[in-house]
């Protein structure tokens, strides 16, 4: 069977325009979902850590009957993993070159004892989540 030149096979400008179209409605989908995704893998790291924090702060706790740190007489902040870990070694979230956010305690002191804790994660300015702020206390209120 012999084609005219009128019965030429292939797409038209028109269904090609379509298929683009139908591509760019599926990427403008995807991607914010794909971005949102991995915002929450980059704030998974801050809430394990924080959990690891007030879990060891109920150890402390149990031991000492009152938060770290136990030798303070006024209400303060553990900044960095250095301090915190000066008393609660236990904290080991990882080379803090690598990690995306900074770790404190703020404590409460009355009476001479601590009374209670608020562990934050800010994220690292530089980063991805930078502005992001984690926090749970000895009540285990938080806002994550």
């Amino acid at each position: 069977m012999k084609l005219s030149p009128t019965d030429r096979s292939g797409f038209t400008l028109v269904e090609l325009l379509i298929v683009i179209l139908i591509l760019g409605i599926l990427a403008g989908i995807a991607v914010p979902l794909f971005l949102g995704q991995r915002a929450k893998a980059m704030h998974a790291e801050a809430k394990a850590n924080l959990e690891a924090l007030r879990l060891l702060q109920e150890q402390y706790y149990a031991e000492y009957g009152e938060y770290a740190p136990g030798d303070a007489t006024a209400s303060g902040t553990l900044d960095g993993i250095a301090a915190i870990q000066a008393y609660l070694p236990g904290f080991k979230p990882g080379d803090d070159a690598n990690l995306r956010f900074n770790y404190a305690i703020n404590y409460t002191v009355v009476d001479n004892a601590t009374t209670g804790f608020i562990a934050n994660a800010t994220g690292k300015s530089g980063t991805a989540v930078e502005g992001a702020n984690f926090y749970v206390n000895q009540d285990n209120e938080k806002n994550y």
